[in-house]
């Protein structure tokens, strides 16, 4: 399960599942007993995206990530030069911001950072 990308999601009265696909691996009365089970496995949680708006327009290579509706992290592609084609990544949770050329690389990085944010993994 190492590098999974797994849901995790309201259990109805009972805590948060973490899923995969349609099969629930495991039930816990908290989110983040949930989301430790993820970083135990080194795997990362399944964020919602969706297209960044703004001033009610959308924006164009811009995406916004959501956990249970709450507004997490974001992608966007720089469009002008020196920096076209760039993806820039953060995670508002913890401040965790970086870039890469890859749009995939940049959502592994939000998914990754909030998974780590929300038990603290990278806390000293």
């Amino acid at each position: 399960m190492t590098g999974a990308r797994l849901k995790i999601r309201l259990a109805y009265q009972r805590g948060f599942q973490v899923v995969d696909g349609s099969t629930i691996l495991n039930t816990f009365p908290t989110k983040e007993e949930a989301f430790q089970f993820l970083v135990d496995r080194d795997a990362r949680v399944w964020l919602d995206w969706g297209r960044t708006v703004i001033g009610g327009r959308t924006a164009p290579f811009d995406y916004a990530a959501s956990f249970l509706q709450e507004s997490v992290g974001r992608i966007r592609q720089e469009q002008h030069p020196p920096s076209a084609g760039i993806w820039l990544w953060s995670c508002f949770e913890n401040g965790a911001r970086g870039k890469t050329e890859i749009k995939d690389e940049a959502v592994f990085q939000v998914e990754r950072a909030f998974t780590r944010f929300v038990v603290k993994a990278d806390w000293r």
